[in-house]
């Protein structure tokens, strides 16, 4: 409530939000805007020109024009389903009932007609190639196994596809790569981006490469689409400042990902043109797609151009109804901490239930001692004067008027209740507050979290607080009393707040350092001390006894002694 957000709130929206996104805090000015163009920021980046996979190829071992396949299997996986293709005798290389029709059949028969694509050609040296190739370039085909003695007669090994798997070692991936992936003589690859070296073991996989980059400082983002089976490299901010800069040191991985640095397209600036109250255009460049101005956040989202006066209309009213609602709850709570303190302040106090001892306590039921100590209890702060000078100090505060402020609570329709009551507050008025929220927004956020030139210490002179009262708003007020109570802090004298120096809070130093503690430990010594005192007396209480004792058998003794004397001179 000390914020000025809480008062002077305001809806920012726009008509497109396709294109824009608009949000308003408490510096934004109620007015509308027209916005003629938006052009988003880019990131500058470079990407692949085309697939960097290899794909599935093998060169195929034919002998007289013929291609032996007996017992030969394949294990084809295509978007996760995997079939068996069985090869069974030898195929003509050539010809009608060719190998390529054959194996075509075979594959149409397992995934449907012409989802995957058989080519098998030759080349000047009557060297005969084989690929496959999936209809969809999204689609991701792979040869899970090769099965069978002579299995290598196709060229295929397991494992080969027409996509990049980022779980494969660099070394495993040696030759998936359009561009066969070099190493230096230790197996590494080393490259630098935006001036920050990177040296990888071939042992390590591509994604953990990929994670490494995008979580360093070289400030961009590595990623593969295997939708397109290319790469992108791109600055992780926006703007025409933005800069990329890499360049392989050892081996050859960013060549291997088809990046040229020839070929980088750099980053844009983000431009709004908003045109104003006199019917110009005013152009706002910034590098990021998200700025404030006038309190007023910008999200670009997508290029716009106003076509035909079909501009962005962007509206900023004021939201009385969250300001509303914030004083609302600021009073509910306040009443529940006066109705609070004040319930300790007058609650009763039963002076014939005074603590239990021990040997009480062993009469007597649970529920019995429950209700005797909550009975013991009541009242131990009844008129407790810390208390009293909270509650009158916060009345006093939210009374008083604000120094430069014209109007109070009574003149925007919250109210005191009556004295029984104790300062409660009561939002006697609703509409009353609306329509000062209304016309009087900023004086209404003034009273409220007006701050004043002098900050809170607990070290200010007398005329320095006095100062500080006069030119802070309510809530302010209430801070600076609250704080004085509950204050962790020390002041000059070493002394943290009111409530603590008296009875402290667990988990601070002056749980253990406070008045009433001090007061429990001098009376646990004076107990101890009475304790002892009796404990001597009754010491010398039993020396005495006993002397008695003894005094009166020696008397005993010596009356008996002369009973028997008398008697015996009288005989």
């Amino acid at each position: 409530m000390r914020s000025s957000n809480a008062y002077n709130t305001y809806i920012a929206k726009s008509s497109k939000e396709e294109y824009l996104t608009v949000t308003a805090n408490a510096n934004a000015v109620k007015r509308d805007y027209q916005i003629a163009s938006v052009k988003v920021a880019t990131a500058a980046y470079v990407e692949s020109p085309s697939g960097v996979s290899k794909g599935i190829e093998g060169t195929i071992n034919v002998s007289d024009n013929k291609v032996n396949l007996d017992g030969v299997s394949l294990l084809i996986t295509l978007d996760g389903v995997t079939k068996k293709i069985d090869f069974t005798g030898t195929y003509e290389i050539e010809g009608e009932s060719s190998f390529q029709s054959k194996f075509q059949d075979l594959l149409d028969a397992a995934f449907g007609d012409g989802r995957i694509k058989v080519e098998v050609k030759s080349d000047e040296n009557n060297t005969w190639t084989l690929s496959l190739t999936p209809n969809s370039s999204a689609s991701t085909l792979t040869v899970a196994e090769v099965l069978g003695q002579g299995a290598e007669v196709l060229g295929l090994k397991a494992g080969q596809s027409n996509k990049i798997n980022l779980d494969s070692t660099l070394l495993g991936l040696q030759n998936q790569f359009d561009i066969d992936l070099k190493f230096n003589s230790n197996n590494e690859v080393k490259f630098s981006i935006n001036g920050k070296e990177f040296t990888f073991s071939g042992n390590e996989t591509l994604r953990q490469v990929i994670n490494k980059i995008n979580s360093s400082d070289a400030g961009v983002t590595l990623y593969y689409s295997s939708i397109t089976d290319t790469f992108r490299l791109e600055s992780k901010a926006t703007g025409s400042a933005q800069q990329l800069d890499f360049a392989d040191v050892e081996g050859n991985f960013l060549s291997a990902l088809k990046f040229d640095s020839n070929q980088i397209v750099e980053g844009t600036d983000a431009v709004l043109e908003i045109k104003t109250d006199k019917g110009e255009v005013a152009k706002i460049i910034r590098s990021s797609n998200t700025f404030t101005i006038d309190g007023v956040t910008y999200n670009l989202k997508k290029d716009f151009s106003s076509q035909d006066g079909d501009y962005i209309d962007v509206t900023v009213t004021r939201d009385i109804t969250k300001a509303f609602e914030n004083i609302k709850s600021f009073v509910e709570e306040y009443n529940k901490l006066i109705d609070k303190i004040n319930s300790e302040l007058k609650e009763e106090k039963f002076s014939d239930y005074p603590p239990l001892t021990e040997a009480q306590k062993e009469e007597m039921t649970e529920k019995e001692i429950e209700l005797w100590e909550e009975k013991a209890r009541s009242g131990m702060l009844r008129n407790d004067p810390i208390l009293q000078n909270i509650v009158y100090s916060m009345r006093r505060a939210l009374i008083e008027g604000v120094e430069g402020v014209s109007i109070g609570l009574a003149s925007i329709g919250i109210t005191t209740g009556i004295y029984t009551e104790g300062g409660k507050l009561h939002i006697s008025d609703e509409k009353k507050l609306k329509e000062a929220l209304e016309t009087k927004g900023d004086e209404i956020m003034m009273l409220f979290c007006k701050e004043s030139e002098i900050e809170y210490s607990p070290d200010l002179t007398a005329e320095e607080r006095a100062k500080r009262y006069k030119e802070s708003g309510l809530m302010q007020r209430i801070y600076d009393i609250i704080e004085d109570n509950i204050r962790t802090k020390r002041d000059k004298d070493g002394r943290k707040g009111i409530l603590l120096e008296k009875a402290g809070i667990v988990g601070d130093t002056s749980e253990f350092k406070n008045i009433i503690y001090d007061q429990l430990k001098d009376m646990d010594k004076r107990i101890n001390d009475a304790i002892e005192r009796m404990y001597k007396a009754e010491e010398r209480y039993w020396r005495q006894f006993t002397a008695l004792e003894t005094a009166l058998q020696q008397m005993y003794s010596q009356s008996a002694w002369l009973f028997q004397q008398l008697g015996m001179g009288m005989n």
